[in-house]
């Protein structure tokens, strides 16, 4: 019986750093800022860094650091990547037999255009998780207290599959939807976020879920909430973050540290939350474990060198989180 099983996207990445990277505001982009370099020139690389990601393994990383029992499902290639992979998560104590190797597509690969301000542009190769499907899913085999879901590449049926048969199990759910599923709209994704116990946005995700205002965030928390059977939770990058259940609303900060690089912090505290819920069985201390995790990570290049260790905290400063009770 595992603590977790972390279903989604594993990953070859590769950071690239420089300070000819220049991130300038451009309003014709969704973000309001864009990455550029000038074309046909060469560019001068400070640092390069080989690791691996996906949501799925990362997750399964923070759940295996915090002591739980933890399992990755996902597509990877029969190649150097996959097998790296495979290495990595055996490193950490992750069992890696529910996962599926491709014989055709090679390991979804990321190239990460890291900026001086540790804003990054991510060129991304899709490979063999863009194939994963419920065929993949060693359904049977899938012994576990919770399942925490990343991005399945926009295949909302899958996905539907996957909340359907653990919610019938009664087996806990973590939603951490990719953006190719919240492009399908709530209409869609309601009667399956009902279902889950957690579901875990960004602000400008869960805005463009609710069609509430970006501005009005207290709103947003609350639609998201009631979006859940039990949990909803909004990030907010630098702001920090927001959950809330049927009762209150939570709200906890950041510990304000530079960022290195961005990569992977929102992995990092969605599994710290889910790790704080289960070791903690409060809001409050999934919230706390969350912001360090999160924190942590953004401090160092790739998404789990700054994953924290069950009890132990890079930071001095306990972060305080503060409950309203819902009206």
């Amino acid at each position: 019986m595992f603590d977790v099983i972390t279903i989604g996207a594993a990953t070859r990445d590769v950071f690239l750093k420089s300070k000819n990277f220049k991130v300038e505001k451009n309003l014709k982009s969704p973000t309001k800022k864009a990455e550029w370099f000038p074309l046909g020139s060469k560019i001068d690389v400070e640092k390069i860094i080989f690791e691996t990601g996906g949501g799925a393994t990362n997750a399964a990383v923070t759940f295996a650091r915090q002591g739980l029992k933890s399992a990755v499902v996902a597509r990877i290639g029969d190649d150097p990547g996959g097998r790296i992979i495979i290495e990595n998560l055996e490193k950490e104590g992750i069992n890696t037999h529910l996962i599926k190797k491709d014989p055709e597509n090679y390991t979804a690969y990321s190239i990460i255009l890291v900026a001086e301000n540790g804003d990054r542009t991510i060129l991304v190769y899709r490979g063999a998780s863009a194939h994963f499907s419920e065929h993949d899913i060693p359904w049977e085999k899938l012994e576990t207290k919770w399942i925490f879901v990343t991005n399945l590449a926009g295949n909302v049926s899958l996905l539907k599959k996957i909340v359907d048969y653990f919610h019938d199990k009664y087996v806990k759910v973590a939603l951490v939807p990719g953006g190719a599923e919240l492009k399908k709209g709530s209409k869609i994704l309601g009667p399956i976020f009902s279902k889950a116990d957690v579901v875990i946005m960004n602000r400008e995700e869960a805005s463009g879920l609710t069609g509430i205002k970006y501005e009005d965030k207290e709103r947003i928390v609350k639609k998201t909430c009631l979006l859940t059977k039990h949990i909803g939770v909004v990030t907010d990058a630098a702001v920090g973050a927001t959950a809330c259940d049927s009762n209150h609303i939570y709200h906890i900060g950041t510990h304000g540290n530079e960022p290195v690089d961005r990569t992977g912090a929102g992995d990092a505290f969605a599994a710290g939350f889910i790790s704080g819920l289960i070791k903690y069985e409060s809001v409050e201390g999934a919230l706390e474990l969350a912001a360090d995790n999160a924190s942590s990570v953004v401090s160092y290049f790739g998404a789990k060198a700054g994953i924290i260790r069950d009890n132990k905290s890079p930071f001095k400063e306990k972060l305080r989180v503060h409950v309203t009770k819902i009206k």
